[in-house]
């Protein structure tokens, strides 16, 4: 049978026009291909509605027989074999409400049984799912979610907030914990949480891929870290990614799991190659001028996003937004941003960008406002791969590029698998200006349990002796025996490599005594102190190219930046000058305000105080050894972690709820600076707190923070 000939003539209508005959053709491709069948039935389920009731009967039996049991909701036509197995497919608990289909239970099945499980399967598959059904279905005690983002972790949380009546959700070092407790890290959080960690039972790493050093660097590295940490404790684990071909042998040899390849396809994917004529973004207009339903664009990186942008508004004349909420958010982000910053003006216009440097409430709106269809195009960036847990009728692939690299097969069937969802787009469309990458499914090496002469030396450190092969042992035997840094020096600083440090600490044993005294500092540097440490950490602690990622020039640069902010002590206003500023030097808007924020999220809140500790501890143990007194350089860490705000303010940014209204929330005496994070969340679960949004905009920008921390919104219209 031409499966291509009856796909064809279910896209043009035959199924309506003879849909016995088309529903029959279709049953017999079930009975010879499965996946072929599961196909056509989805493609079928798309035009269900304009079917006779006979033959919606009729097509719900082929989707029980393909495993699609999700998708039926009315039992009582089904015959009853059929409505014995869509009861036995629905979970229990807190999850009763859901149905899994055919290849999930295959999973779970393995999951329940308290197996460990690696599992590769499509976007679309529901992988997620499982984990909130098991977590419903089981007793564990303590659960670790390592996923990719902190946009993520702020997702899971939300989405874990089921569970608030048996766990404590744990997303930061500033939560109490209970008997029972739900951790929702980054590696990068995990490790720092390392020594209070209790006994865990079971753990999860979502894009497991990730694990893979060549792919990720040094945020693998520490992935892998986190894995052999989770890994000691023999707790049963789950590890979920899309299209991974292989893992090492020596992976099931040395941790018992078993390894799932499952290409269960719940929707339908529709390739279109797109002509770049006249030209590219002409083409791309064209298209948005005659696609129904909402688009996501794929660009290389925040640049092409705004380029994209600027040519789209350039090529049509497009109306202003009359919805309020989107025409107050242009102006909120104009007002506390700039006017001219291109995220400000495509809100004007209905159209989302989305990228890792947007203010985590900024972020999470433009999804909301995405998923709610009041933003019918989104420009999205890589976060459409890994922080972005959205999905759309429609995907472009405008750039065929990530990193300034060709697309792979593999991120582009990641990129491909955010077409279509369940239950609201049975067809996802996929347009492409470029050839299709050759399919070429990745093998993912997991160092922690295959090391190489490639494996970071910081990891090799964190793998017992035994199980390092001949060949790296002497390269372990002489970081350990080094004279410089003591053993548990190295290992304490998991995100840099003992290289660097021991070379960090070479340099400040060879410093002169004057040179000494300005790392001596304890708690509040001097600007030639803070000169000084941030010089070491540029020039010889490996700062320098984290550094250049979140849009800093030199050492010097670095320098004032965090000075400012430390003298300034106002996330709000410190933005606002360096915006200000930069714009008047002839940086452009878009550029000034979003170096700023590169250095907020990506050096001043996270990777310079790991550096300044990591400073710290080499500093301290050199000057001690030469008969000084050590430094402190932790208290000022801790400080500039949280911006030199109260913590809760970091937090609740976490958690999408901006600065500006937290500030007015303390001014409102709502809580108290000085309250710890759980007593604020409790206090901030009170309806009137609604009162402190300026508008439309900010009062649903706090009526979503609040459903996030488990307020009901039916709950909330009662009040």
């Amino acid at each position: 049978m031409d499966i291509a000939l009856l796909r064809k003539g279910i896209n043009e209508g035959r199924l309506e026009e003879d849909s016995f005959r088309t529903l029959s053709l279709i049953a017999k491709v079930c009975a010879d291909n499965l996946s072929s069948g599961r196909d056509l039935v989805v493609r079928a389920l798309d035009r269900k509605a304009n079917l006779a009731v006979q033959y919606q009967e009729i097509l719900d039996e082929l989707v029980m027989k393909v495993g699609l049991y999700p998708y039926v909701g009315d039992l009582s036509e089904l015959s009853l074999r059929s409505a014995m197995l869509h009861a036995a497919h629905r979970a229990d608990g807190e999850m009763e409400d859901y149905v899994i289909h055919q290849a999930q239970a295959r999973v779970l099945r393995k999951l329940m049984a308290g197996e460990s499980v690696i599992l590769s399967a499509p976007t679309s598959f529901g992988k997620s799912l499982l984990i909130d059904i098991l977590i419903s279905a089981k007793n564990f005690t303590n659960i670790v979610l390592i996923v990719p983002t902190l946009a993520l972790v702020e997702e899971t949380r939300r989405r874990m907030s089921r569970f608030s009546d048996r766990y404590s959700i744990i997303t930061s070092n500033g939560q109490a914990l209970s008997a029972n407790n739900i951790f929702v890290f980054t590696q990068e959080r995990l490790l720092s949480f390392e020594d209070a960690l209790p006994e865990v039972d079971f753990f999860v790493i979502d894009e497991f891929y990730k694990l893979s050093i060549s792919g990720e660097g040094d945020r693998a590295t520490l992935l892998n870290q986190a894995f052999l940490m989770l890994a000691k404790s023999k707790a049963q684990f789950y590890l979920l990614g899309p299209s991974i071909k292989a893992i090492p042998e020596s992976v099931h040899e040395k941790v018992k799991c078993s390894f799932m390849v499952e290409d269960f396809q719940t929707v339908a994917i529709e390739l279109h190659r797109l002509k770049k004529k006249p030209n590219k973004d002409l083409a791309l207009a064209d298209l948005l001028d005659r696609t129904e339903g909402q688009t996501m664009v794929y660009c290389q990186s925040p640049n092409s996003a705004r380029s994209v942008l600027k040519e789209y508004l350039k090529n049509r004349p497009l109306q202003k937004v009359e919805d309020q909420e989107l025409i107050e958010a242009a102006e909120w982000t104009a007002k506390h941003y700039n006017g001219d910053w291109l995220v400000s003006v495509g809100l004007r216009y209905g159209i989302g960008i989305h990228h890792g440097r947007l203010p985590r409430s900024l972020g999470r709106f433009m999804v909301r406002a995405f998923e709610e269809g009041k933003l019918n195009i989104l420009l999205c960036t890589s976060t459409l791969i890994e922080g972005v847990n959205t999905a759309a009728k429609n995907v472009v692939i405008y750039d065929n590029k990530l990193n300034r690299q060709p697309l792979d097969f593999f991120t582009f069937n990641n990129i491909k698998g955010r077409s279509g969802r369940m239950f609201r787009h049975f067809i996802g469309n996929v347009y492409l200006f470029d050839e299709p990458p050759e399919e070429d499914l990745p093998f993912v090496d997991i160092p922690a349990l295959n090391p190489t002469e490639n494996t970071p030396s910081s990891l090799l450190l964190r793998i017992p002796v035994f199980d390092l092969p001949q060949s790296l042992q002497s390269k372990v035997n002489a970081l350990i025996e080094q004279k410089y840094l003591p053993f548990n020096l190295l290992v304490s600083h998991s995100g840099i490599e003992p290289e660097n440090l021991i070379e960090t600490a070479k340099y400040i044993w060879g410093l002169s005594h004057n040179d000494l005294r300005l790392v001596s500092w304890v708690a509040k540097p001097s600007y030639e102190e803070l000169k000084f440490s941030s010089e070491i950490i540029w020039d010889k602690l490996g700062g320098s190219y984290t550094a250049r990622a979140a849009s800093m020039r030199s050492a010097s640069m670095m320098t004032k930046w965090v000075w400012d902010l430390y003298k300034t002590r106002n996330v709000p206003a410190f933005r606002r000058e360096k915006i200000t500023s930069q714009i008047a030097y002839g940086v452009s808007p878009d550029d000034s305000v979003e170096n700023v924020l590169a250095f907020i999220r990506g050096w001043a809140s996270f990777n310079y105080p790991k550096f300044l500790s990591a400073l710290n501890s080499i500093a301290s143990y050199v000057l001690t050894a030469k008969g000084f007194k050590g430094c402190n350089y932790i208290p000022f860490a801790a400080s500039i972690e949280h911006l030199f705000q109260p913590d809760t303010f970091s937090s609740l940014e976490e958690y999408g709820l901006p600065t500006e209204i937290t500030e007015r929330l303390v001014q409102g005496r709502i809580f108290g600076k000085e309250e710890p994070l759980d007593v604020v969340i409790n206090k901030l679960k009170l309806p009137d707190i609604r009162r402190f949004g300026g508008g439309v905009f900010e009062q649903r920008i706090i009526e979503d923070f609040q459903q996030g921390i488990g307020v009901s919104p039916t709950l909330k219209d009662k009040n």
